[in-house]
C-alpha cells in the first residue's frame, strides 16, 4: 500500500470510506458530505492546520487518516482513522497513523504529544446509542467499546482520562418532588433560581474567576454580549450578586437541548443549588422544545451526581488518549 497526502480529487472515495463504515454501524458518527468533511477534515482556520492521508492500492484508496494541529499547541490531535473492511488485519492502519502523525511533526515541530480528546477542533457528531436522532456534537476521546480503542493502544497511545457522556430524554421529565422542596429553601436562604438580568444582576466575572474556567467565561459573556441579548442564562442570585450559573437555554437543530456548563461559587455551595439549577434548566429547555439532552464529564467529577440525580443516565464511555512523539 502507498500512503501519499489528500487531495481534492480523492474526495468521493474517502467520504465512501467513511460513510460506509457509519451505514455498517462500525462507527457511531453521523455520515458526512463533501462539504461537512470539509470543515471536518481539509480546510484550514485561526484554529485548525489539518493534514490527511490516504492509502492507495491498485489504484484505489482503501484508507484514510485524519489529524490537525496548530501553531499555538505544543500538541497534535487525531480525529479519524479507517481502513476498508476487505484490507484490514494487514497493518495498514498503523502505516496511516504513522504516516499522519509524521507530518503533523513536519508542519510544527514544536509537537511534542498527540491526542485523541475533546479538545480536538475538528468536532465528530455522532449518535446515541438506541436511538435515531439523538445526537452529541463532539467525541470526547476514543469510544472504548470501539475497535479504534485496542488499535491506538497497539500503536502507542495511552489513557490519561476518562469521560462518560449521559443522556436524557426529555418529553417525561417533571421538577422531582425533593427538587421543589430543595427550591423553597434555596428561597427562604434569600438564593433564587433565575433568569439573567443585565440591569439586576452583577458578578460573573467575579464568578468565572472563582470557578476558574475561561471557556465558561467565554461561552456565556459572548452570549450576553449579542446584538439580541442572547439566549436566556438561569443563575444563582443572592440580592443581585451572581452565584451560580447554568445554561444558556437553546435547542440545537437535532433537537438537543445546549450545554455549556454548570457551576456554583464555592461561597455558596453546599445548599444543594447546583443539582436545583440542573433540574431548573432541565424544565426550562424541555419547555422551549427540547427532545434530549447529552453532556460529559470526567469519570471522577463530583458533578456526576448532579446529573444522576436528575435521571440521566451514562451511554457512552470514551477514553483520552495521549502519545508523545517519537521523533
Amino acid at each position: 500500500m502507498e500512503v501519499r497526502r489528500f487531495s481534492e480529487k480523492d474526495m468521493p472515495e474517502v467520504l465512501a470510506l467513511f460513510n460506509n463504515a457509519v451505514s455498517d454501524k462500525e462507527t457511531i458518527y453521523k455520515p458526512l458530505n463533501e462539504a461537512m468533511f470539509t470543515t471536518l477534515f481539509y480546510k484550514e482556520s485561526e484554529i485548525m492546520n489539518p493534514v490527511v492521508t490516504v492509502g492507495v492500492e491498485d489504484g484505489k484508496i482503501i484508507g484514510f487518516a485524519a489529524g490537525n494541529t496548530s501553531i499555538k499547541l505544543d500538541k497534535a490531535y487525531i480525529t479519524y482513522v479507517g481502513v476498508a473492511k476487505t484490507h484490514r488485519r494487514k497493518g495498514y492502519g498503523r502505516k496511516l497513523l504513522a504516516e499522519l502523525e509524521r507530518v503533523l511533526q513536519e508542519k510544527n515541530n514544536g509537537i511534542k504529544k498527540f491526542e485523541i480528546v475533546f479538545f480536538n477542533p475538528a468536532n465528530l457528531t455522532w449518535i446515541v446509542p438506541g436511538t435515531s436522532t439523538h445526537d452529541h456534537p463532539n467525541a470526547p476521546g476514543v469510544d472504548m467499546q470501539s475497535s479504534a480503542y485496542l488499535f491506538f493502544k497497539n500503536n502507542g497511545y495511552r489513557d490519561f482520562a476518562y469521560q462518560n457522556v449521559y443522556y436524557l430524554e426529555l418529553k417525561n421529565y417533571v421538577l422531582p418532588d425533593d427538587m421543589k422542596v430543595r427550591l423553597k429553601q434555596l428561597e427562604e436562604n434569600e438564593l433564587h433560581i433565575t433568569t439573567y438580568q443585565p440591569d439586576l444582576h452583577q458578578g460573573f466575572d467575579e464568578l468565572f474567576d472563582n470557578l476558574a474556567s475561561e471557556d465558561w467565561r467565554t461561552r456565556i459573556t459572548d452570549n450576553i454580549k449579542r446584538p439580541d441579548g442572547g439566549d436566556p442564562v438561569l443563575i444563582l442570585e443572592h440580592k443581585g450578586k451572581i452565584c451560580g450559573f447554568t445554561g444558556p437555554l437553546a435547542v440545537q437543530e437535532s433537537g438537543r437541548g445546549y450545554f455549556a456548563g454548570i457551576g456554583v461559587h464555592s461561597d455558596y455551595r453546599g445548599h444543594g443549588a447546583g443539582k436545583a439549577m440542573f433540574a431548573s434548566l432541565c424544565i426550562g429547555l424541555k419547555e422551549i422544545g427540547a427532545q434530549f439532552m447529552t453532556l460529559f464529564t470526567g469519570e471522577n467529577n463530583p458533578a456526576r451526581n448532579i446529573y444522576e440525580a436528575a435521571g440521566f443516565k451514562i451511554v457512552k464511555s470514551f477514553a483520552d488518549m495521549r502519545k508523545d512523539k517519537l521523533y
